[in-house]
Parts: C-alpha cells; structure tokens; sequence
C-alpha cells in the first residue's frame, strides 16, 4: 500500500505551512526506500510577483526547498521521530532548468545510507522526465544517535 500525504495533513507532518510548503503530496512507495514529492506551478504562485516577474521564474532555493521537503518526509516516514526533528547538515545541489508556470515537478527521494540518526540521501526532481534539479542531502537526527540502526 502506498501513503499519500496532502494539504493538512502534508503541512502538519512537515510543520511547514503555506506559503512556504514546496510541495503540494508526498507518496510514500511500499516498501519505505523511495518517497516522490510533487509540485505543481501555476502563475498565481507568490514568488512569480517578486522573482524575476517578467519571466517567471520559481528561485533555486525554493526547488532546493521542495528536494529538502520530499527527503524529510521520507525520513520521517522510515524511522519514528515524534516531535523531534531533523535538521540539514550538508547539500550538494545543481540546479538545471527553469521551473515556470505550468511546470509539474516531480521530485523522486531516496535513502542512501540512515545510521545511528544521521541520513544521506538523493533527490531528483524533473518534469516531463527532464531532469530540473538534483541533490544529494545529510540530516542529522540527534535523538535518533543512540539507536544502532544500519539501513
């Protein structure tokens, strides 16, 4: 079975509202090891007024911020964390393409390594199967240090 988070209840997971929520769901695939992010741009998006608004552009560090959004959830959903909370610890993102009103981006999260409360993972993000952005993520979960847990 596949979870699917939306609205409400993407929004309270993440403890991110709008609008600054870069993603519109989050699926979970069964078996926990790849979570997909997605957001859809139309033209009434705030930051089209106020980021290069004659040509419409979604900034970087807000496709950073979906990446960041999809991958959390994904951690979040494989291992309890309660109320606590992870924080980023490193990024190494590029950013390819020009996200503008009428793009779907389709942000794909993977877990490259989880131990001991500290995660590295992927996330590819593309729309139309072009490749938009891309980065590779560590968090650290320090409540999660103690656990002796190799994913």
């Amino acid at each position: 079975m596949i979870k699917v988070f939306e609205g409400d209840l993407l929004s309270k997971a993440l403890e991110i509202t709008e609008p600054f929520l870069m993603i519109d769901s989050f699926r979970l695939m069964e078996n926990g090891a790849v979570g997909y992010g997605s957001k859809n741009l139309t033209a009434e998006e705030w930051f089209f007024n106020c980021h290069l608004p004659s040509q419409m552009v979604m900034p970087a560090t807000l496709q950073i911020e979906g990446m960041l959004q999809t991958m959390v959830m994904l951690i979040y959903q494989t291992e309890d964390h309660g109320k606590a909370r992870s924080f980023i610890t490193d990024i190494d993102v590029k950013v390819l393409n020009a996200a503008k009103p009428g793009t779907d981006i389709g942000y794909e999260a993977k877990i490259l390594m989880a131990r001991r409360g500290i995660f590295k993972g992927e996330v590819i993000g593309k729309s139309n199967e072009h490749v938009i952005c891309k980065g590779v993520f560590s968090y650290a979960s320090p409540h999660l240090m103690s656990a002796p847990k190799i994913v």
